[in-house]
């Protein structure tokens, strides 16, 4: 091996003009740097557009199952001599009253509450919170023609049911369209929670309901007696309802299955 050297002293000349790129990237990650902090100061962008969620369709209505339908149906039962029946006059509201629309009845009406709760745990009023409700007046109910005590007239039933045509107001949701809104708040998901209440324009009272018949013997268990479990799917834009207890039951809201609530109180099953 040989080493070759020379003893003159040699120079670089650079040009002035020569740009090694040092920093290379650097605004592009100053860019980064401001706007990630500029999110920090204003929040991040989110999405609090609402979209219509519909009953999701379902058949068995017809021997065809290719005919579905969205209405969804509400039953609401009254205690009168412990027993229950579906009949405003077991709360004061007179079947000659219902049918001429006074102003104790227009003004009476039931609310159907939907809550959410951390991570989809079971609900009670302690882990609960109310995010959406829904007013049934009873004009908006289904009629009856009645001929008891010769009335002769058609009165309203607490029975409702949503559809394109009818009752619509009681068919529909509106709700975000993704989980931007709640992304810190443990809220998220597509479960909620469905309980009842009747305003009773005659007298002010406010009736709770229960998602079953509960014997005036036992104690209401509010997580397991009060609540349907809803859930909506956020990519066909629908909602389904069913029966709770502790556990998801089957679906129900359809003619031949549908949500029934019962006002809590004494009663023989």
């Amino acid at each position: 091996m040989k080493i070759l050297r020379i003893s003159t002293n040699n120079n670089i000349i650079l040009n002035n003009e020569t740009d090694y790129q040092t920093d290379l990237g650097w605004s592009e990650n100053f860019v980064d740097f401001e706007e990630q902090t500029l999110d920090k100061v204003i929040n991040d962008i989110e999405n609090y557009e609402t979209v219509r969620y519909i009953h999701e369709p379902y058949s068995g209505i017809t021997s065809d199952t290719n005919i579905k339908q969205t209405d969804i149906w509400f039953y609401f039962y009254f205690i009168q001599n412990s027993l229950y029946t579906q009949n405003y006059n077991a709360i004061g509201l007179t079947d000659k009253e219902n049918a001429l629309l006074s102003k104790q009845n227009t003004e009476s009406f039931f609310r159907i509450e939907l809550y959410k709760t951390r991570n989809n745990e079971p609900p009670n009023r302690s882990n609960r919170r109310l995010v959406l409700a829904k007013n049934l007046s009873i004009p908006s109910g289904e009629r009856f023609y009645s001929t008891k005590n010769n009335l002769n007239a058609y009165v309203y039933l607490p029975v409702f049911v949503g559809n394109t045509y009818r009752n619509k107001e009681n068919m529909y949701l509106f709700w975000f369209q993704d989980d931007t809104p709640y992304n810190e708040t443990q809220f998220t998901g597509n479960t909620f929670w469905m309980s009842a209440k009747f305003f009773n324009a005659t007298n002010g009272e406010v009736l709770d309901f229960t998602n079953k018949c509960v014997n005036k013997f036992s104690i209401v268990n509010e997580t397991n007696d009060l609540y349907y479990q809803l859930e909506i799917d956020m990519t066909k834009y629908t909602y389904a309802v069913y029966n709770y207890n502790g556990t998801k039951g089957i679906r129900v809201g359809n003619k031949t299955n549908p949500i029934k609530f019962y006002q809590k109180g004494d009663v023989s099953c």
